[in-house]
């Protein structure tokens, strides 16, 4: 059993790296310099953060195990969201990729 859970927690860590990886596709706005363009996207990467530091916050794992897999899960998890955060975000204020 714990096997199958270490399998588990290394599937869902390798997840989580691969959705570190930049993604190449500039924000763009008519006419803005892309020095606005990074603040923005500063600003709503700093939002997007302050919402979502909460995920996983209330959760008590019984195991060493359970703790290191629920974490892994609640990582991918905040990132998700984050991501989905900022893209709203950065649209709102008339940026596009």
């Amino acid at each position: 059993m714990m096997r199958f859970r270490g399998l588990i927690s290394l599937s869902a860590f390798s997840l989580m790296l691969a959705g570190c990886v930049s993604d190449d596709n500039a924000w763009v706005k008519d006419d803005t310099p892309r020095s606005e363009a990074q603040q923005a996207l500063a600003e709503c990467k700093y939002e997007a953060e302050a919402a979502t530091i909460g995920i996983g916050a209330n959760d008590h794992p019984k195991t060493w195990g359970d703790a290191i897999g629920e974490g892994i899960g609640d990582g991918i998890v905040q990132a998700m969201d984050e991501d989905e955060l900022i893209k709203s975000c950065m649209r709102a204020k008339g940026f596009r990729q």
